[in-house]
């Protein structure tokens, strides 16, 4: 494990830094301070990074991999709240005396991360407000997916919605697969997915036959490979959703690195 201040670690650090809307208005100065403190930290597919309610103990930034943020029912069944893409910085938490966790944090592939400490974390604020600024505008930015996804869950079709959380899945998961697609490791049961979409497992089995008759998909036992993802595309502006703002709205979004030089998007 290397030391904070390592010029390897902090070189990552920065350039996540650099990219992420938290330090939009944090001095130079203060993003290498904040830099120079952060740890390398690996974490196993299946890992839990942190459970729900526990002690918030550090702030991650996400270098490779991906992860996901759930909660679970008393009977077990989960729910995604929100998967990350490669160069977020996250979880948001309360500032109180105490802060905790909201939601288990697993990894979905191995992943590699830089840390801080809370207690630096809390120091380099007291030292730099104006990171609340960023904190504060990247929240509010946030808005665009909530609406979003309220337009999408009420006005728009099962094959709409579908559509657009398969490219949300391509941002967060996706990999150079076969034929020049890409290639999206699944860890959602039908179940879940239904559930995202909100609509029938069934009927989402039958839009994902569907697509995969057409060419625009492959499903496979451990996942599936989108082989032509502006077909979803198209279908989900079909009826007018503005699936760009939408999906940029999000962390990762279409600004990330997975998506420079590949193609997929002009």
């Amino acid at each position: 494990m290397e030391k904070p201040g390592s010029s390897t670690v902090t070189s990552q650090a920065m350039e996540l830094v650099n990219r992420w809307d938290w330090f939009a208005f944090v001095p130079e100065e203060g993003k290498r301070w904040f830099a120079e403190h952060c740890l390398l930290h690996t974490v196993e597919k299946g890992q839990s990074l942190y459970l729900h309610n526990d002690p918030v103990t550090h702030i991650y930034g996400l270098l490779s991999g991906s992860l996901r943020i759930y909660t679970a029912s008393a009977s077990g069944q989960e729910m995604t709240l929100e998967e990350l893409a490669v160069g977020s910085w996250f979880p948001h938490f309360m500032l109180t005396d105490k802060p905790s966790y909201y939601g288990n944090c697993t990894a979905t592939r191995v992943s590699t991360l830089v840390r801080i400490g809370i207690d630096d974390f809390m120091a380099f604020g007291e030292r730099w407000p104006r990171l609340y600024k960023g904190l504060y505008a990247e929240f509010a930015a946030r808005g665009a997916a909530t609406i979003g996804r309220m337009e999408l869950l009420t006005q728009h079709s099962l094959k709409v919605r579908l559509a657009v959380y398969l490219l949300r899945l391509v941002v967060v998961r996706g990999s150079n697969g076969a034929d020049k697609g890409y290639f999206v490791e699944s860890s959602d049961s039908q179940e879940e997915i239904a559930n995202r979409v909100g609509g029938a497992r069934q009927r989402v089995n039958a839009i994902l036959k569907e697509w995969e008759r057409t060419g625009t998909i492959v499903i496979a036992k451990n996942g599936l490979t989108i082989h032509n993802p502006h077909v979803l595309l198209a279908a989900a502006k079909e009826s007018g959703f503005d699936a760009d703002a939408y999906l940029e709205a999000w962390q990762g979004g279409w600004k990330s690195p997975f998506f420079k030089g590949s193609g997929f998007i002009s």
